[in-house]
């Protein structure tokens, strides 16, 4: 790399870079922000979450039934087909104030019960009055027609369903209307399925709820924990390393070992087995006793350990580099504090981000005409439900339908039986809701919004490397630490907002067009698998591998990039060549530090959250602990997740200033030679490493 007498660190003096693309990403904004604004004026997300009665009433939510949150099955038994989780139950529903707190039967009331009673009893569609109803007679109109209950048991809500909890207290009802107990217990777990669809896990909130603060403190925890794993890192590195290393060669040795004794042992007493069957412990057994089986294991492993001890010896000195800049970025991290608590910024936008997206996508799934179906119909049935109309076309299962329409033209016929009304509405079969018939444009708007999604996750992201990119690489160039300015952090963000949004457009928007590319791939995939066909399935496998690998480097080259803009203040191309070209220049060094810092990372990662997940659960079983759970793993796995997500927060300003001051080390290593015009700026102990030196001997920060 050239030598620029005038360099020194990170740039103060910039231009803006990318601005086209800056203005792309505003522009891309903004009919996102037009997209927003458009679901959320005419999306409805009650049609999605409330349950609605059978008029598309939302209980609780429209005008008319606002005081009535409970959706009411007039007859549960025709729940009992098991395709209501998917269709919905056929009876009428209702939206009611409170469920019923007692079990009724109509065909049980004496004819001399007082009418204000009855009508207290009594749960009727909306199109009822019950102030109409002024005798027994009338009250039994209703019923037979089914505006009106027959019959009802004793409920509680279920996710906004009245479901009946207490069967056997009602057996002389159950009995009397000749229905099998057997047969309502399968309705109301299909009404169960049919509630919820997100609500399986109540205990589990519970459970949550009763921990929080044993779940907060653990996590406020692992925030110390990973804040002092990261400062000693600097002594604790090489040991790891090295022992890992070490201890690698000794188990590959240990079986090289076993396994040549196990196959001269069997070269010179032969097993002799029959054939092992299907029995998994003969055929294991039967492999073992064979000694081409030890033979095999030898070379393999022989052959693994010989490429190992060659990568050791020809790659320690860079071994002894990556270690070496570990303990640096261990240094920079300690001495910029600030940079460990940067990320929970970025981290609150990307949940902006998920939340912002995710209701975009439900208002827009919510926009458009409801659209209704006919259920239930059975036509070879001369008994059961018969459509006379509408005038265009009789109504047939799965047709289009009204609500009203098909209240008008479908009824049952005139019969005594108590099973079946006189002359009312079809209790066998319904129009239903099914799914929201949206404009062709909200296609195209959820496209939109998949796109700012991922732009907008990979922005934010992009963002963060590049701001603590800035503040570690003025760490690096400054010669003397002690002159790094106190807001180093702030000022690298004011940088980054201030000259180079655009570069971390553009970067992201290459990354985005990849990752959609991968999604239109997987909808591909998912589509075809109907047909089975092993050559699709073998090229598109091919398209998913490539795309995945070619978004990894793009990921990989974008980091660097946004370095070595951070540094430069050059645009995202020629900072994506500059860093390209002199990472390939130490492709070595490159390879051996990203598989060392992984490794010691991931290691790092593990223990803290194993630990912590470890500590809660003895915690939670001790005798210190006054909780009552139903289960005790779920805030111990709570514990786990988020203690390896808090370290791979603090963990990744930690890799992200390793890889700067990496490219920081390389560059200072091409541009200057340890002269009085061009002194290094790596530590004392990289220069012992390499065999460098300053000829004038400075103060450095340890």
């Amino acid at each position: 790399m050239k030598y620029d007498p005038n360099f020194k660190g990170p740039l103060k003096s910039r231009s803006c870079t990318d601005i086209i693309c800056l203005l792309l990403f505003m522009l891309f904004l903004i009919g996102w922000g037009i997209v927003a604004a458009y679901a959320y004026k005419n999306g409805d997300l009650a049609r999605l979450l409330m349950p609605t009665d059978s008029q598309n009433n939302r209980c609780g939510v429209d005008s008319n039934v606002l005081n009535k949150p409970y959706l009411f099955f007039f007859d549960l038994s025709r729940c009992v087909d098991i395709t209501t989780p998917i269709n919905g139950c056929p009876t009428p529903q209702v939206c009611v104030e409170k469920c019923p707190e007692s079990s009724f039967l109509f065909d049980m009331v004496s004819e001399s019960e007082s009418i204000d009673s009855l009508r207290n009893l009594l749960i009727c569609d909306a199109t009822v009055n019950k102030n109409d109803i002024t005798s027994y007679a009338i009250a039994k109109e209703y019923v037979d027609n089914n505006r009106c209950a027959r019959w009802y048991l004793q409920s509680v809500p279920f996710y906004g369903r009245c479901i009946p909890f207490d069967f056997e207290s009602a057996r002389q009802i159950l009995e009397t209307i000749a229905l099998e107990l057997q047969n309502l217990i399968q309705a109301v777990d299909h009404i169960k399925i049919l509630a919820t669809i997100n609500g399986v896990g109540q205990m589990v909130v519970e459970d949550v709820m009763d921990s929080w603060l044993t779940i907060l403190i653990s996590l406020g925890i692992t925030m110390i924990v990973s804040l002092l794993f990261i400062v000693i890192m600097r002594w604790v590195a090489a040991p790891v390393i090295w022992l890992t290393i070490f201890g690698v060669i000794g188990i590959l040795g240990y079986i090289i070992y076993y396994s040549s004794t196990m196959y001269i042992e069997l070269k010179d007493n032969p097993v002799y087995t029959s054939a092992p069957g299907t029995n998994i412990n003969a055929l294991i057994k039967s492999y073992l006793d064979n000694k081409n089986t030890w033979l095999y294991i030898l070379i393999g492993v022989s052959i693994i350990l010989l490429i190992i001890l060659l990568l050791v010896v020809v790659l320690r000195k860079r071994i002894v580099i990556a270690i070496a800049l570990v303990k640096e970025g261990s240094k920079a991290v300690s001495s910029t504090t600030s940079t460990i608590f940067f990320p929970l910024f970025p981290w609150t936008l990307y949940l902006l981000v998920i939340a912002f997206s995710v209701a975009v996508g439900l208002y827009l799934a919510s926009v458009g005409d409801p659209v209704y179906r006919v259920v239930g119909l059975n036509e070879t049935n001369p008994d059961g439900c018969v459509c006379t109309g509408p005038p265009e076309g009789i109504y047939q299962n799965g047709h289009h339908c009204t609500p009203d329409l098909f209240q008008q033209h479908c009824r049952e016929p005139i019969t005594g039986s108590f099973f079946q009304q006189r002359n009312g509405q079809c209790r066998t079969a319904s129009c239903h809701f099914q799914y929201i018939d949206s404009p062709k444009i909200v296609g195209y708007f959820h496209g939109v919004n998949v796109v700012g999604f991922f732009w907008l996750l990979f922005f934010v992201s992009a963002f963060n490397e590049m701001v603590l990119a800035s503040a570690f690489s003025t760490w690096y160039w400054t010669f003397h630490k002690s002159d790094v300015p106190f807001f180093n952090v702030t000022i690298s963000m004011g940088r980054t907002i201030r000259y180079h949004l655009g570069t971390l457009a553009f970067g992201s928007l290459i990354i985005t067009i990849c990752r959609i590319i991968r999604c239109i791939l997987e909808y591909i995939d998912h589509k075809l698998k109907k047909f089975d066909n092993e050559v699709t399935r073998a090229i598109l496998c091919c398209c998913k591998c490539f795309f995945w690998c070619l978004e990894k480097f793009l990921k990989f080259l974008n980091r660097n990039a946004y370095i070595m803009c951070a540094i430069h203040g050059k645009n995202f191309c020629s900072s994506a060549r500059d860093a390209f070209n002199l990472l390939m220049r130490n492709f070595l060094r490159v390879i051996t530090l990203d598989k060392v810092t992984d490794f010691l990372f991931f290691m790092a990662k593990v223990l803290i959250a194993a630990g912590m997940g470890v500590a809660t659960h003895y915690f939670l079983k001790s005798p210190h602990s006054t909780l009552d759970l139903n289960y005790t793993f779920v805030p111990v796995i709570i514990v786990a997740v988020g203690s390896y997500l808090i370290a791979s927060i603090f963990f990744s300003v930690y890799s992200m200033a390793v890889d700067t001051l990496f490219l920081c080390f390389l560059e200072d290593t091409e541009r200057n030679d340890g002269s009085p015009e061009k002194p290094y700026f790596m530590s004392m102990e990289l220069m012992r490493i390499l065999g460098k030196k300053n000829e004038v001997p400075r103060h450095r920060y340890r």
